[in-house]
């Protein structure tokens, strides 16, 4: 299933053009944007043989789409030999991505070693606190609390880079009628109960009618160190109280499977973790159903989307004999973005790459 997402993703990735407008930050956008696309056709409209004509056509313009956006990332180029070791810490979201990127490296630089640390966005965070060394994968933005306690540990120049791109969607089990839910409702899902405000206990508390109506909420969730759980807590609690989990799961690929072994089961986890037991619910916004599809993240109409990030220490760039600058430079080429969609992510728009390797290397020449 996996790599038939993946490779969806490579087919919608040029949809408009390619015109994506990711500054890095997509995921802080909270409204969809209206559009009357989103609204399905009726069924039975008769449209069936011109729509398979322009589903051809489309893709033939999307592969040639894509091949202009790669064409537009630089590719990597080795400008020294390199020696060292990497410990590589933090988000178990980009663990396999992490591991890929750190395997392709050592095409080009043999003699470098990558190890793993501690794991989990906030673990790799406070790692990196400890520890200069580190490279820390998060899956969520930093927060001012995370900038401080880095600063104030031995990372006195943390630099935050954005590496690849993950919407995220709300999930449930395939046989659960829901189809669409608004931004109060799954904030109510999520929300501890106690609270002025009500927490939905039951499918019904939802507006699901029928026989469900009555089956009790089921969250699948992942630890208080997961960089998902913090995504949750920030852009859907905004850092309220959070409901109790059913069950609490390693990685976003478990909390899907479990769901999709719990029909009252539900929870947030990547486009990429969906199994064909799992089904995600549409966004009621500003009264326009908005699917949970890759189309409506590029179209920039669907709200849930994470920069996933590399944090390292500057002032350990500069004694490091290149190694962190290279290692973000390869990332960020067109070899390291490849790896992302491979993996499932999206990437980073090649005008916003510039920006950050400017950060990375100083102004380019270009």
């Amino acid at each position: 299933m996996l790599n038939r997402y993946r490779r969806s993703i490579v087919r919608i990735l040029a949809v408009s053009g390619f015109s994506l407008a990711f500054p890095g930050l997509v995921w802080s956008q909270t409204t969809a944007t209206p559009a009357s696309q989103t609204r399905v056709p009726a069924a039975n409209s008769g449209s069936a043989a011109p729509q398979n004509i322009a589903t051809v056509t489309q893709i033939h313009l999307e592969h040639a789409a894509l091949t202009h956006l790669i064409d537009s990332i630089e590719p990597y180029y080795k400008k020294k030999e390199l020696k060292g070791t990497a410990v590589l810490s933090g988000s178990t979201t980009m663990m396999a991505m992490g591991k890929s990127w750190s395997d392709r490296f050592r095409n080009f630089h043999p003699d470098v070693v990558f190890t793993r640390g501690t794991d989990g966005t906030d673990a790799g965070i406070k790692s990196l606190s400890e520890d200069a060394t580190v490279i820390a994968g998060a899956s969520r933005p930093l927060t001012d609390a995370d900038i401080a306690m880095l600063k104030k540990g031995k990372c006195k120049d943390p630099l935050s880079i954005i590496v690849a791109l993950d919407p995220l969607a709300l999930y449930v089990h395939k046989d659960n009628p829901i189809r669409s839910i608004t931004p109060e409702q799954l904030e109510s899902v999520f929300r501890a109960s106690g609270g002025q405000a009500k927490h939905a206990a039951t499918w019904g508390d939802v507006g699901v009618t029928g026989e469900f109506a009555s089956k009790p909420i089921r969250i699948h969730g992942r630890s208080e160190i997961s960089g998902t759980t913090a995504f949750i807590k920030q852009l859907i609690l905004g850092n309220s109280p959070m409901a109790k989990e059913a069950q609490i799961h390693n990685t976003n690929e478990e909390v899907c499977t479990a769901i999709g072994a719990d029909i009252a089961g539900v929870g947030i986890c990547g486009f990429g973790e969906a199994t064909d037991l799992v089904r995600p619910v549409a966004l009621t916004l500003n009264g326009v159903q908005v699917p949970a599809s890759e189309q409506s993240f590029l179209a920039g109409q669907y709200p849930f989307v994470r920069p996933l990030l590399l944090v390292v220490d500057k002032a350990q760039m500069a004694i490091d004999g290149g190694l962190r600058e290279n290692v973000l430079r390869y990332i960020l080429s067109r070899d390291g973005q490849l790896e992302a969609i491979r993996a499932g992510f999206f990437p980073i728009d090649p005008a916003f790459i510039r920006q950050q390797l400017d950060q990375i290397s100083g102004p380019q020449m270009r």
